[in-house]
């Protein structure tokens, strides 16, 4: 059937409602996905712009299909990441329901008591719910389940490319899995993003393991839609060798300047600015209303960030909504589909560490259709003086910008495809002992089935699995009834009793880094160093002394030595095409029309150090008869696992993101590389020097062989490593 007739598929409640609301007619991808939904009987993805009318298109033929065809139970399941993008839904979709009666009911943690229990009395229409609240149905509710969703027809999880790849996203598809023994007939899955590029198979994968072929994707187009982009560039002044660290005076002078910028740049409209780190949010938004205030005029910055009380989240969001100008300084926690309003532009703080995020960002701004899209980059490099080393000098922020920025703006545009882990013990473990809530116990091939032969992880295999059971009763969480039966151990009732057990992530684990008495700052779990190992934090080198797992603490002190690049611990993951582009875009002679002065000026200052050290030439740069580099310009997963591969070797390496530093010869580097090429590398041997293996929120109650296991499936990339270390070790044997 054609776009045209789209609109006669709609139920006629629905059909008078959008008159009732004035739709002029329905956007393309709507048209599609009502023809796709309404005549198919597929999966489908709905990809699109934020703004471009996805939820529409995918509860239009949804809500038409209810009212055609009522039952006593849900019908329709929103699943969204966000209890406020929840709350932004629920009004949308009871405006649209109002004609056609149907039902619209919102479950998460603020939903009062007497909703809930009436949900669950008279099941009916539309549920709008978390992962974490399903994962609370199926411990608490598990015997009104099948009364609940008997009917349940289609599942919409919105924002989808935020889930598919994290720990979460693994969280709510076992649940969905699982959610599939309370239905009378299987329910079809309606993906909503705004950001998904050539990586449809990944997410198709993702959905139907077995069926990834018959999902649908539904994509909408920004042609024609106009871009206004920049990027701009400061210098701050380091640290001089022997001084305290504080740059306090610097830094107000950077703050002054960029806010000076930003006041310009944003004052007097809506815009969102999304930065890298919570104290920056905090700095730029006191920065920005100190000028207003000087100014005499309304203070209009706001924060949000997860940090935040909700109350002056949602106080925020509501201000956004309204006509005055406001600006709001923000962490990721805005990069979501939450409703505020129009945004005229949308500026970044320092670069992110995915073009996902960045679009998702840009996104944001030219909602409307004739509305430019407008985004302005601000980047934070170190000045050039005398103690600046090479990879200084190469002004690494700011390629990374650029090369996000040049990803951006390709046609046609790339982005991350997903991480799909093969393993996850954690959420394993966590799924578990919830099967055992909710079935009072059972046979352990019965949760096997449930969790990997039909469910989540199908990568685990039975031996796997059943050494994660005897970790689990090892550990008493879980004990075995003499008929055979598991169900939970005194320990275990404890752990599933917890309000946190609904959630399967958990805050990233930090290792607070000490010397003497003083605290210097933190290390993310992931980029733990070795004793003995030196690295870089707060602008000064360090060594580590010792390492107390258990309490998360490192023990180091002051190392001699000249003074390092800046180590930005707790960094996302990024992807190899990003930092090929960075490589490219400094060896090339490309001129960017969307740098400013000072952008453009660094940029080219990069270029010529890396004329001058050699870096155009080799990717091994001497920088003495000891010392050396190793460019890899490789993802952070690659370049870990490097790291880890040479300091098994005794190396010692130091990871300079886009670089390894040894304290050695080229030669001996290679040849101990050389040798670790005959030796018939083992992932899991490798695995076994990673001196943090506990990351995942219940990976404490999983044994150490389990883990490295796990570690080495999901955490390495020996084969990624192992090219890499071949095109290092080739030339010099050629030689």
């Amino acid at each position: 059937m054609s776009r045209n007739n789209a609109f006669h598929l709609l139920a006629r409640p629905i059909q008078q409602k959008l008159w009732d609301m004035k739709w002029p007619s329905l956007r393309p991808i709507q048209e599609d996905a009502i023809v796709a939904i309404q005549q198919g009987q597929s999966d489908v993805i709905i990809s699109a712009a934020t703004a471009a009318g996805k939820t529409e298109a995918a509860f239009l033929p949804i809500l038409s299909q209810i009212h055609e065809s009522p039952a006593s139970s849900v019908q329709a399941m929103y699943v969204g990441p966000l209890k406020a993008l929840i709350n932004d839904q629920f009004g949308r979709l009871e405006l649209l329901c109002e004609r056609a009666d149907i039902p619209v009911h919102r479950w998460h943690g603020d939903v009062d008591m007497g909703a809930r229990k009436r949900l669950m009395e008279k099941p009916s229409g539309v549920l709008l719910i978390t992962p974490e609240s399903i994962e609370a149905l199926m411990i608490n509710r598990s015997t009104r389940l099948p009364h609940v969703f008997r009917g349940l027809q289609f599942v919409v999880i919105d924002e989808i490319h935020a889930l598919i790849g994290s720990v979460r996203g693994t969280h709510l598809r076992s649940l969905l899995f699982r959610l599939r023994r309370f239905t009378q007939h299987d329910f079809r899955i309606i993906g909503l993003s705004a950001t998904l590029g050539d990586a449809f198979p990944h997410y198709a994968k993702w959905l139907r393991p077995d069926k990834d072929r018959e999902v649908n994707l539904i994509s909408g187009r920004d042609e024609g839609k106009k871009l206004l982009y920049k990027v701009h560039a400061y210098t701050v002044s380091r640290p001089k060798q022997g001084d305290s660290g504080d740059n306090s005076e610097e830094a107000a002078h950077v703050l002054e300047t960029m806010s000076g910028d930003m006041f310009r740049h944003f004052a007097g409209h809506k815009n969102l600015i999304f930065a890298n780190r919570k104290s920056d949010v905090e700095w730029f938004a006191d920065g920005l209303n100190s000028r207003c205030r000087k100014e005499n005029r309304q203070e209009e910055f706001l924060v949000h960030h997860g940090s935040l009380s909700k109350e002056i989240r949602e106080f925020t969001e509501h201000e956004m909504q309204g006509s005055r100008p406001r600006t709001t300084l923000c962490s990721s926690t805005l990069e979501l589909g939450i409703d505020i309003g129009n945004v005229r532009a949308v500026g970044q703080i320092d670069p992110p560490w995915s073009v996902n995020s960045l679009v998702q960002r840009l996104g944001r701004s030219g909602r409307k259709d004739d509305e430019a899209q407008r985004m302005r980059l601000y980047v934070r490099e170190d000045e050039i003086d005398e103690q600046s080393d090479l990879v200084d000098r190469l002004h690494l922020d700011l390629l990374q910008a650029i090369a996000l920025s040049e990803l951006l703006l390709s046609t046609p545009r790339w982005v991350e495809p997903p991480k799909l882990t093969s393993w996850d013990l954690s959420t394993l473990s966590q799924q578990v002992l919830s099967v055992l809530a909710e079935t009072g116990g059972c046979q352990a091939a019965t949760v096997f089935d449930r969790l990997c032969r039909n469910g989540a992880f199908r990568s685990v295999t039975p031996q796997a699995f059943t050494d994660l059971l005897r970790s689990l009763g090892t550990r008493e969480i879980i004990e075995q009834m003499p008929q055979g039966d598991l169900i939970l151990a005194p320990k275990g009732e404890a752990i599933v009793g917890h309000y946190s057990f609904y959630s399967a992530f958990e805050a990233a684990i930090e290792f607070t880094v000490i010397a003497g008495s003083e605290t210097i700052g933190r290390l993310p779990v992931g980029a733990l160093p070795q004793i003995d190992d030196h690295f870089l934090l707060a602008g000064r080198r360090w060594q580590v002394v010792s390492i107390d797992e258990e309490q998360k603490v490192v023990i180091a002190r002051s190392s001699p030595g000249k003074m390092p690049p800046k180590f930005l611990p707790g960094g996302g993951e990024m992807h190899p095409r990003v930092r090929e582009m960075m490589r490219d875009i400094l060896l090339s002679q490309k001129q960017l029309p969307y740098l400013d002065t000072t952008a453009t000026q660094l940029l080219q200052s990069a270029r010529t150090a890396a004329v001058q050290r050699g870096v155009t030439k080799s990717c091994v740069v001497k920088l003495g008869p000891r010392l050396h580099l190793w460019f890899t310009w490789t993802g952070t997963r690659i370049q870990q696992t490097l790291f880890f591969i040479a300091a098994s070797l005794g190396l010692r390496p130091v990871d300079h993101r886009v670089a390894l530093e040894f304290p050695c010869s080229p030669e001996e580097a290679l040849e101990k590389f050389g040798r670790y090429l005959q030796s018939n590398p083992d992932p899991i041997e490798l695995a076994r020097e990673i001196p943090a293996k506990q990351i995942g929120k219940f990976d404490f109650l999983i044994d150490d062989s389990l883990l490295i296991q796990s570690i080495a499936r999901d955490r390495l990339d020996l084969d990624g490593a192992l090219d890499l270390i071949r095109g290092l070790v080739r030339p010099a044997d050629a030689r």
